[in-house]
C-alpha cells in the first residue's frame, strides 16, 4: 500500500482503476501553418527556451522528477539507464519535503517543488543534493497557495502555481520569499479551470493548463488575469483526454499531455477544440510526467510502475521505449512531474 495522501493518490493495488489523485498528483514563433480542420491557419507553438534550461554540455544534463511516495526530488544523469542510482537526491528533515508532487526548474537550475496539496513552494539552489535546506520558501496567508499541484517558472523568472482545490492559477514575482501576495490570479467560472495541475507556457505568453477532473486543456492569452475566458480549449470525445495531469511542448511545437488514464497524447501545434491527437503513446500504469529533450525524444514518468522511460519523437501506440530507468537502486517511488537541466 502506498503512503496516505489528502488527494487520493493512496490506494491498494486492486484500486488502481479508481484513479490515483483527487486533484490529480511544461511556447509560439509567430509562424503559421495550415491545420486542415476547417480553420485557414493556426499559430505554431514552440518551446520558449530549449528544454527550459538545457546545459550546452550534454554530459552535465540531468532529468529530475518529484518522487512523491519517496519524499524526495531525484535527478538522473542523461545517460542513466536500467537500475541506476540517482545523481541527485534531495530528501530529509531539513528539506521540509514530505510528499513532493510538483516540480519546476528555472533557467539557472534552481529547483522548485511543493508537497501534494501543500500551501508552500520550496526553492533549492542549483546542484543541491542531500538533506539540504531550501534557499527560500514561498507561502503563507497572503500567498493564497493551496492545495498546490503544479509549478512553472516562465522565461522572466515569474513563478506560476496551480491550486487544484481552489481552481486557481497564481503568479509570483521573481525571487520572492516568505508570505507574499501573488502579482496575478486567474480564477472564476469563466476560466473553465477544473482541478488544474500541470502547466506549459508558449513563447507568445500563452499559458496552457491541464484540467485533471475537467478532462481538458485550457490556454490563456498573455496578460490574462482575473475571471477571464481561455483563449482556446482542447476538450471533447475526439481528444481522448480523461485525466490530463502534466504538459510539455516538444521541438516541433506539439503539445504533449501526460494523461493518468491514457498515456501520452500528442496534439498538433496550435490544436484547439474537439480535435484528435496526432499520436498516443500507451502502455503505462499512470503517466504523470512528460518532457521532450533536445533530440525531441519524449520522456515519461510512470507513477505506479516507478519508472522513467524515453521514447522516440515519432512514437505511437504501445511503443517500445528507447530506455527505461527503473529498479531498487533508482529509489523511484511515485515519480510524477519531470524537468531537464
Amino acid at each position: 500500500m502506498f503512503a496516505s495522501s489528502l488527494f487520493g493518490r493512496s490506494f491498494p493495488a486492486f484500486a488502481l482503476i479508481t484513479g490515483l489523485a483527487g486533484c490529480a498528483g511544461q511556447t509560439g514563433t509567430g509562424a503559421f501553418v495550415p491545420q486542415g480542420n476547417g480553420l485557414a491557419q493556426m499559430p505554431v507553438e514552440t518551446p520558449a527556451q530549449t528544454l527550459g534550461a538545457l546545459r550546452p554540455d550534454v554530459t552535465g544534463v540531468q532529468i529530475f522528477t518529484a518522487n512523491r511516495n519517496g519524499g524526495s526530488v531525484l535527478g538522473f544523469g542523461f545517460k542513466s539507464a536500467g537500475n541506476a542510482k540517482p545523481i541527485t537526491t534531495i530528501a530529509g528533515s531539513n528539506t521540509t519535503l514530505h510528499d513532493p508532487d510538483s516540480l519546476a526548474l528555472d533557467a539557472k537550475g534552481h529547483i522548485y517543488t511543493a508537497d501534494d496539496g501543500g500551501t508552500k513552494v520550496a526553492v533549492f539552489a542549483e546542484d543541491s543534493s542531500g538533506n539540504v535546506k531550501p534557499t527560500r520558501v514561498v507561502g503563507g496567508s497572503k500567498s493564497n497557495l493551496g492545495p498546490t499541484e503544479g509549478l512553472l517558472v516562465d522565461p522572466t523568472g515569474d513563478l506560476w502555481v496551480s491550486s487544484c482545490g481552489n481552481n486557481a492559477i497564481t503568479e509570483y514575482a521573481p525571487g520572492v520569499r516568505g508570505n507574499v501576495a501573488p502579482i496575478n490570479t486567474i480564477s472564476g467560472s469563466n476560466t473553465q479551470l477544473d482541478s488544474p495541475t500541470g502547466m506549459a507556457r508558449s513563447a507568445s505568453g500563452r499559458l496552457y493548463v491541464a484540467n485533471t477532473w475537467g478532462s481538458s486543456v485550457v490556454a490563456f492569452a498573455s496578460g490574462a488575469h482575473g475571471n477571464v475566458a481561455p483563449a482556446l480549449t482542447i476538450a471533447g470525445s475526439n481528444t481522448g483526454l480523461i485525466r490530463p495531469f502534466a504538459l510539455a511542448f516538444d521541438h516541433q511545437g506539439r503539445l504533449l499531455v501526460a494523461d493518468e488514464s491514457v498515456g501520452v497524447l500528442v496534439f498538433a501545434s496550435g490544436a484547439s477544440g474537439n480535435v484528435a491527437p496526432v499520436a498516443t503513446i500507451t502502455g503505462f500504469s499512470y503517466a504523470d510526467g512528460v518532457v521532450a529533450d533536445a533530440k525531441n525524444h519524449i520522456w515519461v514518468a510512470d507513477f505506479v510502475d516507478n519508472s522513467i522511460q524515453e521514447y522516440a519523437g515519432n512514437a505511437n501506440g504501445h511503443a517500445t521505449p528507447l530506455r527505461t530507468i527503473q529498479g531498487s537502486n533508482t529509489t523511484l517511488n511515485g515519480p510524477n512531474f519531470l524537468a531537464l537541466y
